[in-house]
């Protein structure tokens, strides 16, 4: 049983990701062939040939991690604090972090857009990823947040009663038995900030060119041999970040040591 629902679930997975390789080797795929008639290199080649091609895999690298980082730098505080406090109900402090998903995405982009106009941010690279940053915060924060309930607050206040300073304890107690949670949480805010397209538009103002910004036109106008190419790049792109994340922070697990 167990066989037959992971070969399902895989079966689900490849099938997309088998047209998408089928579309990008393909330069002619008309109705009702089931197959491509003819194979060709074009898309790729277009692709690389593109002037924004590698200016839009190094921004959305850089504008992936920064709001990664900055994500973890203030979702691990915010997370530690709302974990424990008696001062608000759970389903008071789940809304709070769940706000910016609620609100309508375009109507929160555009009135922010005003603000980083009169800040002198729109079209800077810090304004995109300040704007990424607000749209990733409740993804880190729920997993966060959920990593310390589970930890709970006994080692940190051993560690506090022998005479450990607050940063001693997160980073000798709290960090390595969060690293799971941690890297699981810089992961998904990595793909999100990664396949982020309307703050990116707005905020970025046109300048800052990423490989959803490439991508989007190029699926919405029907051409569908390099949009296919750009979405299988944009695949690899993202695992690589989520290798290298989890190779970093420690959440590549090898087995229990006995």
């Amino acid at each position: 049983m167990n066989y037959l629902f992971l070969s399902v679930i895989a079966f689900l997975i490849l099938l997309p990701l088998s047209f998408l390789v089928l579309w990008s080797v393909s330069s002619k795929w008309l109705y009702p062939a089931v197959l491509p008639q003819q194979l060709a290199v074009k898309p790729f080649v277009q692709m690389i040939h593109d002037p924004s091609f590698f200016p839009a895999i190094m921004n959305s690298f850089v504008i992936a991690f920064a709001a990664m980082f900055l994500t973890l730098i203030i979702a691990l505080p915010a997370a530690n604090y709302f974990a424990f406090q008696q001062q608000f109900s759970q389903r008071v402090i789940e809304v709070m972090i769940y706000l910016p998903l609620i609100l309508p995405a375009v109507a929160l982009i555009t009135s922010s857009q005003v603000i980083f106009l009169k800040l002198g941010l729109n079209g800077s690279l810090l304004g995109v990823v300040l704007i990424h940053t607000y749209f990733c915060l409740p993804y880190g924060m729920q997993i966060l947040l959920e990593s310390y309930r589970q930890l709970g607050e006994g080692f940190s206040l051993t560690a506090r009663s022998l005479g450990a300073n607050r940063w001693l304890t997160f980073w000798q107690i709290s960090w390595p038995l969060l690293r799971p949670g941690i890297a699981t949480a810089a992961s998904l805010v990595f793909i999100v900030s990664s396949s982020q397209y309307l703050p990116t538009f707005f905020i970025g103002g046109g300048r800052i060119v990423t490989l959803p910004f490439l991508l989007l036109p190029y699926a919405n106008n029907g051409r569908y041999g390099i949009a296919s190419a750009y979405s299988l790049l944009f695949l690899v792109c993202t695992i690589i970040g989520v290798w290298f994340l989890r190779k970093m922070l420690g959440g590549v697990q090898r087995g229990t040591k006995r």
